[in-house]
């Protein structure tokens, strides 16, 4: 009974009671969510869930392997970005119901993610001996990682599509495309427009052919939604890393709002 009120309830030491009790909600959703998918053997799913579980242990994770406290704004974050990525947005589809919700959740990863970066080389510069930093360089830094992470993130999603046939490179409908693969001539590239409809053709293992027609153009397999996640990552990167800079150059007086995303070493 004990090993399963920890597995519930395990968060970081600094962690309140509310933090705990979001951890409990999202779990149990989670874990019903997954007995659910292993019942209608839905695999892909059910792997998503139990990545889902697994991310949840990131801030833990991350506090005793770098021995520092995290605030409870950040671990909230954190949290509440896994929840709504995997359990809200892949499995409960809100990527489809809300067009902005998969731009939003990429633009928090960039800027949530360029926190993390910073606060552990801030930490560093800080308390390890012979080792100063300047603030751009820290900026520098921040950008790096928090790219490197949207990166990492995308393919991941690759990965998932590739190997546990899912669709988290979400397709677009596009009405042009520039391919040399088409053109008659080598290296040529060949530009369709104003397309209207696509047909596919596949061909099952008894020799049947069936169709299935794309109206309203041509379907995009991804490249779109990656770029334009990197792009709204690249973008949360930024912001960070400029106020990442700023207070590292102006000291903790001024933008105070910063210190919600950066651990303190533990005493």
């Amino acid at each position: 009974m004990n090993i399963i009120k920890r597995f519930f309830t395990s968060s970081t030491r600094t962690a309140d009671k509310n933090i705990v009790a979001v951890y409990v909600l999202f779990r149990t959703i989670a874990i019903f969510m997954l007995i659910n998918q292993l019942i209608m053997q839905r695999w892909g799913n059910a792997f998503l869930l139990v990545l889902t579980l697994a991310l949840f242990a990131i801030p833990l994770f991350i506090e005793r392997v770098f021995k520092i406290e995290i605030p409870n704004l950040l671990e909230l974050i954190i949290i509440l970005f896994i929840f709504s990525s995997t359990i809200l947005g892949e499995l409960s589809d809100f990527y489809g119901y809300f067009k902005i919700w998969d731009t939003a959740l990429h633009t928090l990863n960039g800027f949530l993610a360029a926190g993390v970066g910073f606060s552990l080389v801030y930490l560093l510069n800080k308390n390890a001996e012979g080792i100063k930093l300047t603030p751009l360089y820290l900026a520098i830094v921040t950008f790096s990682f928090s790219m490197t992470v949207g990166v990492m993130w995308e393919f991941l999603e690759f990965s998932a599509d590739r190997w546990m046939n899912l669709d988290m490179q979400k397709d677009r409908i596009v009405q042009e495309i520039n391919s040399v693969s088409i053109g008659l001539e080598n290296n040529a590239v060949y530009h369709i427009e104003n397309i209207q409809r696509t047909v596919v053709e596949r061909k099952d293992d008894s020799g049947n052919i069936t169709e299935t027609v794309i109206d309203g153009g041509y379907l995009d397999i991804g490249i779109i939604d990656t770029m334009k996640d990197l792009f709204v990552n690249l973008l949360g990167a930024i912001v960070f890393s400029v106020f990442g800079y700023l207070y590292a150059r102006h000291g903790q007086k001024k933008y105070r709002f910063v210190r919600n995303f950066i651990p303190t070493k533990r005493e």
